[in-house]
């Protein structure tokens, strides 16, 4: 209930630790089987896996921060294959242990993973090109390898798909051009802020010092500064230009900037009706719903419950079965037992 009451709706949990729940993050472009796997809790959600084949793999990686534990995995791997076959078979993916395999019994490999200080960025990066192997992957990969390697690097601006890591792309870009910016070059940077903004909030944040890896952070203190440029006060040495200032989403922008602790979401909601039904991009609707759920849980622990009926009729206009059936359930669930 906690999940839902902070606003995480677009989560659909299966698998909880002591603080933190695992859930796939709902995606209208993915099926949930190969939606990717997040983990968090009412701070946030950070990208755990890629899908679920790769839930049980990704696990043992995050082990692997400790040499220690490949003596521990290879040990136990039967075991390991015992236990974990039944949900190899849920997820049509058998040999979703092959690679971890095949690493693990690799002397190069293993020399990696006794150093992680130094090494576990690229044994992480290589497991991630591995199992959700795709060009938007590899771009990813490249870029927030480059941004760790020159901390004043930043790409040129372009829209670009990075897949399941499109979120933690933007905001970190973002966060890059934020350290550059000053009062004359708000609208320099204008397209990495928006494009930050417009993706779904309390997913994948990124801190203004930031690594390969991801961490549970609160989106609301990690976009505070980006938010605040979000002012048309004339009186500031800043104009956005008309493409911004003409989105659905800047008055969201500009209304959550003026009281974020305020805010429950209500402009994002008008704003995806006008890019669902005027602009026919309900892909960004979607995001836009997920962002109000985000800030209602924030500022106030309950859902906002005409942005989660809204993302019910979305799905269920656009066709998107599994996220209307999830959406649906859950809805039910927390109206049962709130």
């Amino acid at each position: 209930m906690t999940l839902f009451r902070s606003g995480f709706w677009s989560v659909a949990p299966f698998a909880f630790q002591t603080y933190e729940t695992y859930g796939i993050q709902l995606n209208p472009q993915k099926n949930l089987k190969k939606s990717n796997v997040v983990l968090g809790d009412k701070i946030g959600f950070r990208t755990v896996a890629p899908d679920l084949s790769g839930f049980i793999p990704f696990g043992q990686l995050e082990m692997l921060r400790n040499p220690k534990f490949i003596r521990y995995i290879l040990d136990d791997w039967n075991l390991l294959g015992e236990l974990s076959s039944a949900f190899r078979k849920y997820t049509d993916d058998l040999n979703s242990l092959d690679f971890l395999k095949e690493y693990l019994h690799n002397p190069e490999k293993v020399a990696l993973l006794e150093n992680p200080s130094e090494n576990y960025s690229k044994v992480y990066l290589e497991f991630w090109n591995h199992y959700n192997h795709s060009p938007e992957q590899l771009a990813f990969s490249e870029l927030i390898q480059k941004m760790e390697d020159n901390k004043t690097f930043l790409p040129d601006f372009e829209v670009k798909d990075f897949g399941i890591w499109n979120t933690r792309a933007y905001n970190a870009m973002a966060q890059r051009a934020y350290s550059k910016v000053d009062s004359k070059t708000v609208t320099k940077f204008e397209d990495y802020n928006f494009q930050c903004f417009i993706q779904p909030h309390g997913f994948d944040p990124v801190e203004y010092a930031f690594s390969v890896f991801p961490h549970s952070t609160k989106s609301a203190s990690t976009l505070d500064g980006i938010i605040d440029f979000f002012d048309t006060n004339p009186d500031l040495k800043w104009e956005y230009s008309d493409k911004i200032k003409k989105h659905p989403l800047f008055i969201a922008a500009e209304t959550l900037r003026k009281d974020k602790n305020a805010y429950n979401g209500d402009e994002h909601i008008k704003a995806a009706k006008i890019l669902d039904e005027e602009l026919n991009n309900p892909l960004l609707a979607w995001n836009s719903l997920v962002t109000a759920g985000y800030w209602s849980g924030v500022n106030f622990e309950q859902p906002n419950l005409e942005a989660w009926q809204t993302a019910i009729d979305l799905a269920h206009k656009h066709g998107w079965t599994e996220i209307y059936e999830v959406l649906t359930d859950q809805l039910k669930f927390y109206n049962f037992y709130k």
